[in-house]
């Protein structure tokens, strides 16, 4: 240690004798070195003549322009000195000819991409005007990168399965491989096929991207001297042209900028839409979506999704992971559209063919026969239906969320997919409501300025309200059930989900997912409100078919003809044939609407119902029996019935009440007095709502029809006046429906209420003092009609 401490001190000793002998000519070897890096320098400009020429000689132009580069300041500097002067101008005229064949390069249809961009990190260094670069750039870029993307697609199609290996298309002469058509097969062939397109294309859009955004849209960076200036890369520019990329910026001004960021973006929209369309044509869907394996576009999916988070510059500056994210979506959207619409498609075309099939029946057919096909075209459709949306619907999207792919099955993947599939499925039921609409006839006939179309029959809307309503009560609550068992069970916080109990129309429960309940009661809501409507349609639709054949006959003017076809008889020999045809369309009808809103359907069941008719009739038709010839509200009992009311309770007070109190001479002073109770009675009495909401039940139905019916019968009187004649087979034709519809109907006040209107408004329109029937002779007339 004693030796090793002399040891230092003696070198401390010489270094400081050292120091002192040199700290003298300290300053003058600094000044030294700096004049010999000076005169290596101007030794460097007045070689640079040289030097440019041998480049532009032996094509080497990013040498040549790292040389120019290098000194353009120090000659522009040193510009007054007439030595640098004419150096300066010497090396222009080598570098303008150097630039027009740098632009001859760029310019060549056989340019790359990467060739166009070294070119023009090369013109930006030797400050080129920026503005007409930017422009340049993008057209040539735009050419090469349209022509590549089309000449890839055109590969594409030859591409075989394990040509994805070595990215090339098969040879022409080659013969080409039959396409296998097991789903492993179609996988890997559009696995390929992506795998090649991106290869080619998207990787030279990412260098494009990255080029033009480094050049023009970010602020100006200085260039850093190269590493070695004396050596030559030779005539590929491609490697010292990268090094100048991450360096070379021009410096744009904040308008040109502008300017040129918004024809940057149009160019990548425009070009973005062919590549997506490109890769859409490797997701096609089959003609029967049942078909598709839903597994194979997933992946495919998948791998464009990660191809593009490997391109940078494409995510960060164009957002071609959102473009990416909206495609996946798209896909989504229209696969989950394409399985929903192909269950609405088949629902409509069986409406469509069944009404089609109606109308070439007409009135052929008796309605028998017709309405006997109703029962089991409805089940038949609906089951159909549901099995189409709890299978192969359901079997479909439960493999979408069961798929292995990183894409769906990453954090949210499978809650993003069924929430997409929620939302169609919603829009699906609302298409379907919307859809029904188009089947129901108008109530006006079409304009003449329109192309006539033959309407739907009505049966279509009878059979439409019948099918929502069964939509409304049951089947949507069903077919939520299924997909909530399916897709939401699934899921690992399932346990921690809370269900929703919802009844469905025949009062049994059921749990549905907590995502899915609101849905389901917006859904059903929506379905029962339509056939509320739809079934409203069809009673203005068969009130308005009925009562034409009022119109017909109670036309403005037409009494006097009425009369005359009345005969000479004080008295009406009988009913007015149209009301018994009128009665038989109910009667129809009322076949119709049994069928799909309960009651008998076979014919034992129409037998009851006409016998229950026919045992009301009864205690009317027998001899013996006592009635009140002047109305009263007497009830007439059956042995061994319950009390029985007669539809005769009523019949004709409203004529006779009115007329006594009539003069049949002279005004008489107590008829403004009835007049007026006539307008009192009217504000106290129920209002009744001819177009209003329609109960869905048989007597529902039946009541809004009659309605119509009567409140057309009692307008057209209103257009007419009477005589006595027309005054007293109104009476009885008006007696005569009384007892026919009272067979129809369940709440008589209706029915009593417009039946004592229409008689007020006869007897009011009578020019004659009307001189109303007796009760007896009304009886004898409507006994002898009645036939059942």
């Amino acid at each position: 240690m004693d030796q090793l401490s002399q040891s230092i001190n003696n070198i401390s000793n010489v270094a400081s004798s050292a120091n002192s002998a040199l700290g003298l000519k300290r300053d003058k070897i600094r000044q030294l070195t700096g004049v010999h890096d000076l005169l290596k320098k101007i030794q460097f400009i007045f070689e640079l003549p040289t030097r440019l020429k041998n480049c532009l000689d032996q094509e080497s132009y990013v040498q040549a322009v790292r040389y120019y580069a290098k000194t353009s300041k120090l000659l522009e500097h040193y510009r007054s000195l007439s030595v640098f002067s004419s150096i300066e101008t010497e090396c222009k005229e080598i570098m303008d000819k150097v630039t027009k064949r740098i632009r001859e390069n760029m310019t060549n249809i056989k340019a790359t991409g990467s060739e166009i961009t070294d070119c023009m990190a090369l013109l930006i260094i030797l400050k080129e005007p920026p503005q007409q670069l930017a422009k340049e750039y993008l057209e040539l870029q735009k050419n090469f990168l349209m022509n590549l993307l089309r000449k890839t697609i055109e590969e594409m199609s030859s591409l075989s399965v394990d040509s994805s290996q070595d990215n090339q298309p098969n040879n022409a002469n080659s013969e080409h491989r039959k396409e296998p058509s097991s789903p492993i097969s179609q996988k890997k062939r559009a696995k390929s096929k992506l795998t090649f397109l991106n290869q080619k294309f998207l990787k030279e859009l990412n260098k494009f991207v990255e080029s033009f955004n480094g050049f023009f849209l970010t602020p100006p960076r200085e260039i850093r001297e190269a590493k070695s200036p004396g050596k030559s890369p030779g005539k590929s520019p491609r490697s010292a042209g990268s090094d100048i990329l991450r360096i070379v910026s021009a410096n744009m001004d904040g308008d040109d900028k502008d300017i040129a960021r918004q024809e940057f973006s149009n160019f990548v929209d425009d070009i973005a839409k062919l590549y997506f369309f490109a890769v859409d044509s490797l997701l096609e869907f089959p003609e029967r979506i049942t078909n598709l394996n839903p597994s194979t576009h997933l992946h495919l999916l998948n791998d464009l999704y990660y191809a593009t988070l490997s391109c940078n510059s494409l995510c960060t500056i164009a957002r071609f992971e959102d473009r990416v994210n909206e495609v996946i979506t798209a896909w989504e959207i229209k696969f989950a559209k394409s399985l929903f619409e192909t269950a609405e498609k088949k629902m409509m075309e069986n409406f469509t063919k069944y009404a089609e099939k109606e109308l070439e029946k007409g009135s052929s057919t008796s309605a028998n026969s017709q309405i006997h096909e109703l029962q089991s075209y409805i089940l038949d459709m609906e089951a159909s239906f549901t099995d189409y949306l709890t299978g192969d619907c359901l079997r479909l999207l439960e493999e979408c969320i069961k798929t292995e792919t990183p894409m769906v099955q990453k954090k949210g993947g499978v809650d993003r997919l069924l929430k997409g599939f929620q939302t169609q499925f919603k829009e699906f039921w609302r298409s379907i409501v919307h859809s029904s609409s188009k089947y129901v006839a108008p109530v006006h006939p079409t304009p003449t300025t329109q192309k006539l179309v033959p309407p739907p029959p009505p049966i279509i809307a009878l059979i439409m309200s019948r099918v929502l309503l069964d939509f409304g009560e049951i089947i949507v609550i069903q077919v939520y059930m299924a997909f909530s068992n399916i897709l939401y069970k699934q899921q690992s916080d399932y346990r921690n989900r809370i269900g929703v109990e919802i009844y469905n129309g025949l009062g049994e429960k059921y749990t549905i997912a907590k995502e899915l309940a609101h849905d389901v009661r917006e859904v059903v809501g929506i379905c029962k409100d339509v056939a509320q409507r739809v079934l409203e349609r069809y009673v203005e639709i068969k009130g308005d078919q009925v009562s034409s054949k009022i119109r017909d006959i109670y036309i403005p003017n037409y009494i006097q003809k009425f009369d005359e076809n009345l005969g000479k008889s004080p008295l009406p020999e009988k009913v007015t044939p149209i009301w018994s045809e009128i009665i038989t369309d109910l009667v129809y009808i009322e076949r119709e609407v049994v069928m799909l809103y309960g009651g008998p359907v076979d014919e034992e069941g129409s037998k009851e119902v006409g016998n229950l008719v026919e045992k009301r009739l009864n205690p009317f038709l027998q001899p013996g029996t006592s009635s009140n010839a002047g109305g009263g509200d007497k009830s007439l009992l059956s042995p061994g019935t319950a009390l029985v009311k007669s539809p005769y309770a009523h019949s004709n007070s409203s004529y006779s009440s009115i007329s006594s109190t009539r003069s049949r001479t002279s005004p008489n002073p107590f008829t403004s007095s009835v007049q007026l109770t006539s307008h009192i009675d009217k504000l106290f009495s129920d209002r009744i709502e001819i177009y209003g909401i329609v109960e869905m039940s048989i007597i529902g139905i039946m009541m809004g029809i009659i309605k119509i019916l009567l409140k057309t019968w009692i307008e057209m009187i209103r257009l007419n006046t009477l005589t006595n004649k027309s005054f007293r087979q109104l009476q009885v034709d008006s007696e005569y429906m009384r007892v026919k519809l009272w067979r129809f109907i369940e709440d008589e006040r209706i029915m009593n209420t417009m039946l004592q209107e229409l008689a007020s408004s006869a007897f009011k329109r009578c020019i004659e003092d009307p001189l109303p029937l007796v009760y007896a002779d009304i009886e004898m007339i409507v006994n002898g009609t009645v036939s059942y």
